[in-house]
């Protein structure tokens, strides 16, 4: 894209990008450091601001493109109006002691590429630019874009596939509990109908729960309760036609 010592990519693991430095006994220490390309809408949309996340992932830096639409220099500092289409944001520059040639003002009108972290400061939020580089062609805005997507999408993935992987861990610990009871998934909705209602005073009445249950076993609700009964799962109350679980 340009050549910079900040690895703008975003790398088939969504935005990790891996940094190995060696320690002072000459072995390798690994370093995550985790840099999210963003819209500015998603900007003002993270919470909370002092922990972010992104789509299930731990965020330290972000990069984003945009037009600077208003730019106020003072001694110690470079505030730019930055804006996408989706939103604006402030993003400020901290100048140096001794001012260098890298300091020099964007002007008005520009595409840049900002790196940077989120900040918020009474209850406005702005970005702490690590870096800024004009965009040499439009060509970066559209590579941009498709970043956002790509890490967006990937991210997604992940979390449907551990929402997925969740799900079956819960399925299974519920299907060992039906097993453990000897019950098939068809008993265990009635057990569970009736197990809602114990705290009444007399448990839940026969027809209330042909009512609750799906019409495709409402014929077979007359067995099941027979079945629960004998095997001790549920007892009688007040009338023949009322029952608790034990």
């Amino acid at each position: 894209m340009w050549s910079t010592n900040l690895n703008t990519s975003i790398n088939s693991d969504g935005g990790f990008l891996n940094n190995t430095r060696k320690d002072g006994q000459g072995g390798n220490v690994q370093r995550v450091q985790t840099l999210i390309p963003v819209t500015i809408k998603l900007l003002h949309s993270i919470s909370p601001i002092e922990d972010p996340t992104f789509w299930g992932i731990k965020a330290r830096m972000f990069t984003f493109v945009g037009l600077i639409r208003n730019v106020e220099e003072t001694a110690t500092k470079i505030s730019y109006d930055i804006e996408d289409d989706t939103g604006t944001i402030t993003a400020l520059k901290w100048l140096e002691a001794n001012k260098q040639e890298t300091d020099r003002v964007a002007e008005v009108n520009t595409y840049v590429r900002i790196v940077g972290m989120l900040r918020e400061q009474n209850d406005k939020r702005h970005i702490l630019i690590l870096r800024l580089l004009p965009l040499q062609n439009l060509n970066e805005l559209t590579n941009h874009i498709l970043e956002v997507i790509y890490a967006s999408l990937k991210a997604e993935a992940k979390l449907n596939k551990n929402r997925k992987l969740k799900k079956n861990t819960t399925n299974d610990v519920s299907n060992e509990d039906d097993l453990h009871y000897g019950m098939s998934s068809q008993q265990s909705l009635v057990y569970k109908i009736i197990y809602a209602q114990n705290d009444t005073e007399c448990g839940i009445e026969r027809s209330e729960i042909k009512k609750k249950v799906p019409k495709s076993i409402l014929s077979d609700v007359d067995n099941i309760i027979e079945f629960l009964v004998s095997e001790g799962h549920i007892y009688t109350t007040s009338t023949d036609d009322h029952f608790k679980t034990t």
